[in-house]
C-alpha cells in the first residue's frame, strides 16, 4: 500500500531539487548573456538613423514615462513614429508631450484588415514610413536610461547583431504585481534560457517585445509583420523568422536600461497573460497538435502548482493536522515547512538577481496559485475558442475576431 505521507516527501525533495537546479541555472545563464552597459567612452563613427515605432492604443495612463525618456536620448539621430488606434484621449496626451520636437510623427492606424493581429499590424504599417537603417520598435509601457538607445545600437553593430532585443527590469507596484510578475518573468527565462536564444546551432529564437532593434534591410527581407500578421506572440514570432533566415538574433540583459511595467491591476495582470502566456509556449517550441497542447496545459499547470505552490500547502495542512493532534503528520510538517522555507529563500536571492522585489517571494505560493489558473484559462480559452478581450479586441487562438468600441 502506498504511504501517503511517504509520496508527499518525495514530492517534496524533487521540489527542493528543483529550485537548486533553477538557481544554478537562473545565475549561469545570467553569465552567459551580456549586460548592456550604460556608459561608455567609445562612439560610433557613423551614426545611423533610427526609426523608432511605438504602436499605441489606449495608452493615456501609460504613455507618459516612455515619451519623457525617449526625449531624453543621448543619441539624437532618430525619426519617432507613433502609430495610434485609441479611442480615449491618447492622442491628446502624447501631443502635449512631444510639444515641439521635430523628430515626432503621430499617424492613425488604418482599419485593421482581416486576419491581422493589431498590433502587428500597426507596426507593419509604420514601418512602410521608416527611413532609418535600423527601426527599434518599443512598447508604450516602458521608460529608457538615457543612453539606452545609444549603447544598443552601438553593441548590435559592435557585435554584428541583425535583431537586437532587451530583457527589461519588470516594474511592480500593486501587491499583485509584485506577487505574479517574477514568477512570470521567472518561467519565461526558464522556458527560454536567453543564452540557447543567442546560440545560431539552437533553433530556440526569443525577443523581448518591449525593445526589439532591427536592421531595416532584414526587417523587409523576412517580410516584416505581414509573415506573421496573425500571430499574438508576435515577438517570438520575429525573431523565429530573422533566425531562421539565416541572421544573428542577440537577447541581453537590459535590467539598467529598460523599465517596464505591464500591468497595474489583478485585472489586467489576468487579461494580459491569458492572452498569451500559453500561446506563448505553444508557439516557441512549435506545438501544433491538439493532443499536445492538451497535455501541455494539464501538465504546465501541475508542473507550476507542484513546483512552487504545493509545499506551502502541504506544510499548512499537516501542520493544522498535528495541532488538531494527528501527530503522525510531524514529520511531514517538519520536513515540508524545511522544503518551503530553503526555496523560499532560494527564490529571494533568485528575485534579487531578477531584480524584482525578493521580500514578495514569501507569497510565490499565492502567486504561483494564480499563474496556475491563469496557464489553464489561457489554455482553455485557446482549446475552446473562446478568446480573450484585450484592449476591446476579442482574441482566439492567433486573430483578433471582433472588434468592441
Amino acid at each position: 500500500m502506498i504511504n501517503p505521507i511517504l509520496v508527499a516527501m518525495m514530492i517534496m525533495s524533487v521540489f527542493l531539487i528543483f529550485w537548486s537546479i533553477f538557481l544554478i541555472l537562473t545565475v549561469q545563464n545570467l553569465r552567459k548573456i551580456d549586460q548592456i552597459p550604460l556608459d561608455t567612452k567609445k562612439k560610433m563613427k557613423y551614426q545611423p538613423l533610427v526609426s523608432i515605432i511605438i504602436p499605441t492604443r489606449n495608452e493615456a495612463d501609460r504613455i507618459e514615462n516612455c515619451i519623457k525618456t525617449l526625449k531624453k536620448q543621448t543619441y539624437q539621430k532618430l525619426e519617432i513614429i507613433i502609430v495610434d488606434d485609441s479611442t480615449d484621449n491618447t492622442i491628446e496626451i502624447i501631443k502635449k508631450l512631444i510639444g515641439g520636437d521635430k523628430r515626432f510623427k503621430i499617424i492613425k492606424q488604418n482599419k485593421l484588415p482581416k486576419g491581422w493581429v493589431g498590433k502587428s499590424y500597426a507596426l507593419q504599417q509604420a514601418s512602410k514610413l521608416a527611413t532609418g537603417e535600423w527601426i527599434l520598435f518599443l512598447d508604450a509601457d516602458i521608460a529608457l536610461h538615457p543612453t539606452t538607445v545609444e549603447n544598443a545600437l552601438y553593441y548590435a553593430v559592435e557585435h554584428k547583431s541583425d535583431l537586437l532585443s532587451l530583457i527589461p527590469r519588470l516594474i511592480c507596484k500593486t501587491f499583485w504585481e509584485k506577487v505574479i510578475q517574477p514568477i512570470v518573468g521567472g518561467l519565461i527565462l526558464l522556458v527560454c534560457p536567453p543564452f540557447l536564444a543567442n546560440d545560431p546551432k539552437s533553433k530556440i529564437a526569443f525577443a523581448m517585445g518591449p525593445f526589439i532593434l532591427i536592421k531595416k534591410k532584414v526587417f523587409d527581407k523576412v517580410g516584416g509583420y505581414s509573415t506573421i500578421r496573425d500571430k499574438i506572440t508576435d515577438d517570438v514570432e520575429l525573431a523565429r523568422i530573422v533566425k531562421k533566415s539565416g541572421f544573428k538574433i542577440t537577447l541581453i540583459n537590459g535590467q539598467d536600461a529598460l523599465y517596464l511595467r505591464m500591468y497595474r491591476n489583478f485585472k489586467d495582470l489576468w487579461m494580459g497573460w491569458s492572452k498569451n502566456i500559453f500561446l506563448g509556449f505553444t508557439y516557441l517550441y512549435n506545438i501544433n497538435s491538439r493532443i499536445l497542447r492538451v497535455l501541455i496545459a494539464i501538465g504546465g499547470a501541475l508542473a507550476i502548482f507542484t513546483l512552487i505552490s504545493l509545499p506551502f500547502f502541504i506544510a499548512l495542512t499537516s501542520g493544522i493536522g498535528v495541532l488538531l493532534g494527528f501527530t503522525n503528520l510531524l514529520s511531514l510538517f517538519i520536513f515540508s515547512f524545511f522544503a518551503w522555507t530553503a526555496a523560499t529563500i532560494m527564490q529571494m536571492y533568485l528575485y534579487k538577481i531578477y531584480k524584482a522585489y525578493p521580500k514578495y517571494s514569501v507569497a510565490s505560493f499565492l502567486g504561483g496559485l494564480i499563474v496556475t489558473v491563469i496557464f489553464l484559462s489561457s489554455a482553455a480559452k485557446v482549446l475552446t475558442r473562446k478568446g480573450v478581450v484585450w484592449k476591446g479586441r476579442l482574441y482566439y487562438n492567433k486573430t483578433p475576431l471582433v472588434e468592441k468600441q
